[in-house]
């Protein structure tokens, strides 16, 4: 017989003072107060201005957190090999990459950095990893690539999309920290795709001429998620599988081509953020292990003349609340 909780999800939760939610849609009793209440995910949120970049620039990639960001590579008058590392109020430079590249993919930490494929000419097959002071070279990928989508960490990342030699593709690698092997591919291929999530959890979404599909990825294989509210391109993200925060890209069918959208995903569908970045942006860096409450976006271009940018965004959301259901 199917317990109550098998069956429903969450059980009450008995507390005496004012709860600290940690689940959406959980339902305490505080028996001090004689009421039920429950968390509730408040679907707000802003972005606010941080400190600029010390080297503007687009196509560059990103990590870590809103409090501890990382961003490296990129083009700014030449491909760059720049490190820039964010305390949550200043950037500073880092260690520079060891080969200079834009349109390269980011994932991991401020201190356990990864930097994959990108162009200069041919596209690169090269993996860099970072330690908070200086890069090293990685396992080489066993495509090069460019303009893919990147998530997880140093020890397991994962890369999937991109510019392939020669076409867009649906290829799929996964890095264990010394090397790269063939994971399952994605239902469609397209390029200037965002990802997030882990290894085991992905989820890309995005990119192509111009696409709102979402996939998911389980560590083997792909499967189709909620459509973006908003198709585009060259846009970024931060978060989970289950709470992803999407915000930024491109479109070359719209006026203006570039967006300040922001929209969250639930492990099922994509809802519109009442958040709008300051400056509408694509081809920009994220932090990657951000939140879908505590996100960083920096750099990128922006229309009209594809302005190279050195501004910083920061985007905080209050998360879950607590709302009283009835008095007993």
């Amino acid at each position: 017989m199917s317990d109550y909780l098998g069956i429903k999800g969450q059980s009450v939760i008995s507390t005496t003072t004012t709860p600290d939610p940690q689940v959406n849609g959980q339902i305490f009793y505080n028996s001090t107060t004689r009421t039920f209440q429950i968390s509730n995910l408040v679907p707000t949120g802003a972005w606010s201005t941080g400190s600029n970049l010390l080297n503007g620039g687009s196509k560059l990639a990103g990590a870590g957190t809103q409090t501890a960001g990382l961003g490296f590579g990129g083009y700014s008058g030449g491909y760059t090999n720049v490190t820039q590392e964010y305390d949550g109020s200043t950037w500073a430079l880092g260690g520079v990459l060891v080969t200079a590249r834009q349109q390269l993919s980011g994932a991991g930490t401020q201190t356990a950095g990864l930097a994959f494929g990108g162009s200069t000419t041919p596209l690169k097959t090269l993996t860099e990893e970072y330690d908070g002071t200086s890069w090293v070279a990685g396992g080489a990928m066993t495509i090069g690539l460019n303009n893919g989508g990147g998530a997880g960490i140093q020890t397991a990342g994962l890369a999937f999309g991109g510019n392939g030699p020669g076409s867009t593709t649906s290829a799929t690698e996964e890095y264990d920290g010394t090397s790269w092997a063939a994971g399952g591919a994605m239902g469609t291929a397209r390029y200037r795709i965002g990802g997030l999530g882990t290894q085991t959890a992905g989820l890309g979404f995005g990119g192509g001429t111009l696409n709102g599909a979402t996939e998911e990825y389980n560590g083997t294989s792909w499967a189709a998620g909620g459509t973006m509210i908003t198709a585009r391109t060259a846009i970024v993200g931060a978060g989970t599988q289950t709470a992803g925060l999407a915000f930024g890209g491109y479109s070359p069918n719209t006026s203006p081509s570039d967006f300040s959208a922001t929209e969250n995903y639930d492990g099922t569908a994509w809802t519109t953020s009442p958040a709008t970045l300051t400056t509408a942006r694509f081809d920009k860096g994220s932090a990657t292990q951000g939140s879908q409450t505590s996100a960083l976006a920096f750099g990128g271009s922006n229309t009209p003349g594809g302005s190279k940018l050195r501004s910083t965004e920061e985007f905080n959301s209050p998360g879950f609340s607590i709302k009283t259901l009835t008095t007993v």
